[in-house]
């Protein structure tokens, strides 16, 4: 046996020293540092911003009406109906809608006993013209847009399926006609053809068409 053998084993159970000399692993790439709490901050500061608009009895609609969207609204609304029944203002801004939501919301609108206050903003496109519709004082900025039309329908399914889905849908929209037209002071015929021209109105002409009552 060589002597550096055995000094490298001797006393037994002696732990080896690594030697200095010895090549050693490489370190492990630094990750980057991350600002984490930007994240949670604007969450929280979102969350209380709405927690103080709801206090004041304020909803924000705005971007693509949808299912979860017209939910959350709907629970909004019979929240704040249940605390009291002192006006509700919901400030609208949505450049789309689907129609279900849509109408479901303004449903809700017309559940509650509290008056909805709806202020339209931006562009109001589609279905969403429903929510403000529905509202018990119509309001809009000066340099709204809206747009009346409905959306394309497309199904599929059998035969009967699908004739069941287009007797639904025409249901609908005759139920978005009734709401205009009650609006607007209008009649069916005429919120028919201007929903299928797809008609655009500044606000000044969506005051004159009975549309809103009020220009901000």
């Amino acid at each position: 046996m060589h002597l550096n053998e055995t000094a490298a084993t001797w006393p037994p159970g002696r732990p080896e020293i690594p030697s200095p000399w010895a090549p050693q692993p490489p370190s492990p790439a630094p990750q980057p540092i991350l600002p984490s709490w930007l994240e949670p901050t604007a969450i929280t500061l979102e969350r209380e911003l709405a927690d103080r608009l709801l206090q004041q009895r304020v909803i924000l609609v705005s971007g693509h009406l949808d299912d979860p969207l017209a939910s959350h609204v709907a629970a909004q609304l019979l929240l704040l109906d249940a605390h009291s029944n002192d006006p509700i203002k919901l400030h609208l801004s949505a450049t789309d809608a689907e129609l279900e939501p849509a109408l479901a919301l303004a449903a809700a609108i017309d559940l509650i006993t509290s008056p909805v206050h709806v202020v339209a903003r931006g562009t109001v496109r589609g279905p969403a013209v429903l929510v403000l519709a529905a509202a018990a004082q119509r309001e809009a900025h000066r340099h709204t847009t809206f747009v009346l039309s409905t959306p394309d329908y497309t199904a599929e399914g059998t035969a009967d399926e699908l004739t069941a889905l287009a007797d639904q849908h025409e249901h609908q929209l005759a139920r978005v006609r009734d709401l205009i037209a009650t609006a607007t002071g209008r009649a069916a015929t005429e919120i028919a053809a201007d929903l299928a021209t797809g008609k655009v109105l500044s606000a000044d002409e969506a005051k004159e068409y009975g549309l809103v009552s009020r220009l901000l």
